[in-house]
């Protein structure tokens, strides 16, 4: 009997990935893959995150409201000695399948954060990054892109198609639309790039 591959997930409500390629404190790591020796992905993962054997890294599943984080194991310093954030730099590739076409999901998050598990964080509209007594909370600690596939009116979404800068909250400090890239079209490939001594971020996203 022969095996098929398995489909591609259905990611509904949650795509949260720390992958940061470089740092301005010279640590840098790549992955070509998640699978590890021993069946370890070297990921902190938690919620229905998973990593398939072929070293696919799925957030979510088609189960509803649920929601999936993949850390990076190890803390790294980004801040400096004076409490400045410093440079760094990533570049992944997510794939969004949303079971319709045309609805997609809650979308994903970029994050970096003090706890891998986000306490209290829920799926859907809160992107598993806060609940909606946390939301707002200078006490998060928390910085987040989303690239969001929804318009939560609640929060200010300009539209259901866009990449929003967070910090503590869910109400982005500053967003843009994703056109002419649809964020449910397939491969999407991202790179953030922090400037710590200019203090400005570029986010850029291209459709494979």
């Amino acid at each position: 009997m022969s095996s098929s591959k398995p489909k591609p997930p259905i990611l509904f409500f949650l795509l949260l990935l720390f992958l940061l390629a470089s740092l301005a404190a010279s640590q840098e790591f790549t992955y070509k893959g998640f699978a590890g020796g021993g069946g370890n992905p070297n990921l902190t993962l938690n919620g229905i995150a998973e990593v398939w054997p072929d070293g696919i890294l799925r957030l979510t599943n088609e189960t509803s409201r649920l929601l999936g984080h993949a850390f990076y194991p190890a803390p790294l310093r980004l801040l400096d000695r004076n409490g400045t954030a410093v440079s760094f730099s990533t570049e992944f590739v997510v794939t969004v399948v949303p079971e319709f076409a045309q609805l997609g999901g809650h979308g994903y998050a970029f994050v970096i954060a003090p706890d891998p598990r986000l306490p209290g964080s829920l799926p859907s509209q809160y992107l598993g990054l806060f609940s909606a007594a946390a939301d707002g909370n200078a006490t998060n600690h928390v910085f987040a892109i989303e690239f969001n596939t929804v318009q939560d009116f609640e929060f200010g979404d300009i539209n259901d198609n866009h990449v929003g800068v967070d910090l503590n909250s869910l109400v982005s400090n500053k967003s843009a639309s994703a056109e002419p890239v649809n964020l449910k079209a397939g491969d999407i490939v991202t790179w953030i790039d922090y400037d710590g001594a200019a203090r400005l971020l570029n986010v850029s996203i291209l459709l494979l």
